[in-house]
């Protein structure tokens, strides 16, 4: 019954996804600053005494009144720490107080991108490998040890690579409307290869055609995108928290005891928990190239154009149907060139309820009875 209770309460307050793991960062927050202040950690002459947060005559009562306490200070701290994560993701334009900076930041991850390419490039033109002749048990050791290194400099730089967009194929005209595919912070540029890699293959603008796919995607598929966009969001707000935690408690430095390392786990924990972000939206981004896979012909079906027989009609079709989406407003489909003229091709039957594929999967068919 109180499970039953909480669920309803937690549905009312934010929505069905809506739970303690959403507000754990803030409450988090709220609770550690509240238990060293009553501990008087912040009094650099007194020692820290946590029977001073709960006396011993405090019953049941005061324990729940304090986690309420803290659960309401997560709750009220959440839309603040909301736009501390848009920062986190690389949201840097106007009004954000980072936007003059963004330029600047974008061209550092350029640059580290292009330096592992560059590196990566001269590894390719001059490889190294044994020497042959003869050779003492030293420079063989000496070499294998040179080429381990290599390897893991390798690794490393097709790492770096692999975070960011691609944007040395964008054209001008969109170098000038979209600024850079590159964003500031390394958590925004892997969101933001996942975005282009899921629809750039197939001719399709992710952001476009997302939406529209989205009825369509099953449900299994739809549950993991949810999944991994709540982790992602809980491990970035954790960043967050940790990170606000560690300039909160930076006073305690000043103890020179123990408590003086609260403020440097912290700032640990902060970079640990950014790491599992990074992790958490490399993952995210093959969800979404999964969905682009599996589901990308429902957009041509839900428009009523019959399906492309080769990879090279996808993507004439689905750069037509890009173009024409990504300015819908702006003209009518009788006005576009591209696709005013081409023929619908209508299902026979009705179609089918939202949540399923428009296209059967194998074996559903008629001749399958």
């Amino acid at each position: 019954m109180f499970g039953d209770l909480i669920k309803a309460g937690a549905k009312a307050m934010g929505g069905a996804r809506f739970g303690l793991l959403n507000v754990l960062p803030g409450a988090l927050l709220v609770t550690v600053t509240t238990v060293l202040a009553l501990a008087h950690a912040y009094d650099l002459d007194r020692p820290v005494d946590l029977g001073d947060v709960l006396p011993d005559e405090a019953g049941t009562g005061a324990v729940l009144g304090f986690a309420l306490a803290a659960l309401v200070g997560g709750i009220l701290l959440r839309p603040f720490e909301r736009v501390l994560v848009q920062q986190v993701e690389g949201y840097w334009d106007a009004p954000s107080p980072l936007a003059r900076l963004r330029g600047a930041a974008v061209e550092l991850h350029r640059r580290r991108r292009d330096n592992a390419a560059a590196r990566i490039q001269l590894v390719e033109w001059k490889p190294l490998e044994f020497q042959h002749g003869v050779s003492t048990l030293r420079s063989l050791s000496d070499q294998e040890r040179r080429m381990r290194r290599r390897e893991r400099a390798l690794t490393r730089d097709e790492r770096i690579v692999d975070g960011y967009p691609d944007d040395k194929t964008t054209s001008a005209a969109e170098q000038r409307i979209h600024r850079s595919e590159l964003m500031p912070t390394r958590l925004g540029n892997v969101l933001r290869r996942g975005e282009r890699l899921a629809g750039d293959r197939y001719g399709l603008d992710s952001m476009v055609a997302y939406p529209r796919i989205y009825p369509y995607v099953s449900e299994r598929l739809a549950e993991a995108m949810a999944r991994n966009l709540e982790l992602l969001t809980t491990t970035v707000s954790l960043s967050v928290s940790f990170g606000l935690l560690s300039a909160i408690t930076l006073p305690l430095l000043g103890r020179l005891d123990l408590w003086s390392l609260v403020p440097l786990a912290a700032i640990g924990l902060s970079v640990l928990a950014y790491r599992g972000a990074l992790i958490t939206a490399a993952y995210a981004g093959t969800v979404f190239s999964t969905v682009f896979d599996v589901h990308r012909f429902d957009l041509a079906a839900a428009m009523r154009y019959a399906l492309p027989r080769t990879a090279a009609e996808e993507f004439e079709l689905n750069q037509s149907l890009t173009r024409y989406l990504s300015k819908a407003e702006s003209h009518t489909l009788q006005d576009d060139a591209e696709l005013r003229d081409k023929r619908f091709s209508h299902p026979e039957g009705s179609p089918p309820p939202p949540g399923q594929p428009l296209i059967p999967p194998p074996g559903d068919g008629d001749a399958s009875a």
